[in-house]
C-alpha cells in the first residue's frame, strides 16, 4: 500500500541522515530528496493541480524538491523558482567541483544560485513524453504554459496561464490564439533540435 511505501522511504531517508550525522559528514553533504513526476491516480492525490504522473499537466509534472546543504543552502527557504530535475545534475556537479562532460548540460546549476541568493535567466522549459499512442508535449514561457496531447488520432491541445489558473482548468486556446501559436512555434523548433 502506498502507506507502507511512504512509512519504509521514511525509514530509509531517516537511515541515510543517521549515518551522515554518525560519520561526520552531516555538514558537507548535500541531501536532495525529489521526486520525479506526480502520483498515480489511484494512489493519491495531485490537488489542487490536474493531472498525474504520466500526463504533462501540472499534477504530472509540478513536484516538491528538498534540499539540505549545511552552510551552503539558506535554512527553511521556500522558492517556486521553475527547476527542472535535470537542473539537479548540473547543482550537483557544480557542488562536487566537477566539469560537464563534453557536450552542454540541459539544466542550470540551480542549487548554486540558491546558495547564492541569485535567480537564473528567464528561460522557456519543455517537455515530451510517449507512452504506446499517447505523446504528450508542452512548452512553458513564464506564466503561460502550451499542452499537446496526441492520443492515437486523437489531438488535443491546451494553453494555460499558471498565474491565474494554477490547476489548468481554463483553456485558453481560443481567446489567446496568437499566444497558443507563439508557444506551438518555440515547442516545434525544440523539436526540430532532437
Amino acid at each position: 500500500t502506498l502507506k507502507a511505501i511512504i512509512q519504509r522511504l521514511d525509514q530509509g531517508v531517516g537511515k541515510v541522515l543517521r549515518t551522515l550525522e554518525e560519520t561526520g559528514r552531516a555538514d558537507e553533504a548535500l541531501v536532495i530528496f525529489c521526486c520525479d513526476n506526480g502520483a498515480y491516480p489511484i494512489a493519491a492525490s495531485n490537488a489542487p493541480f490536474r493531472g498525474h504522473a504520466s500526463a504533462l499537466f501540472e499534477g504530472g509534472i509540478h513536484v516538491a524538491c528538498m534540499a539540505r546543504w549545511p552552510g551552503r543552502l539558506p535554512v527553511g527557504q521556500i522558492t517556486d523558482r521553475q527547476t527542472l530535475t535535470f537542473d539537479l545534475t548540473a547543482s550537483i556537479l557544480a557542488a562536487a567541483g566537477c566539469r560537464a562532460p563534453d557536450r552542454p548540460l540541459d539544466g542550470i546549476d540551480i542549487l548554486g544560485q540558491i546558495a547564492r541568493g541569485t535567480f537564473p535567466e528567464p528561460r522557456t522549459l519543455f517537455w515530451r513524453s510517449r507512452r504506446a499512442d499517447r505523446t504528450w508535449k508542452a512548452v512553458r514561457q513564464g506564466d503561460l504554459k502550451y499542452v499537446r496531447r496526441q492520443d492515437g488520432e486523437q489531438l488535443d491541445e491546451y494553453l494555460f496561464d499558471l498565474a491565474h489558473d494554477p490547476g489548468e482548468s481554463d483553456n485558453l486556446l481560443r481567446t489567446r490564439p496568437k499566444d497558443a501559436q507563439q508557444l506551438k512555434r518555440q515547442l516545434d523548433e525544440w523539436e526540430k533540435q532532437f
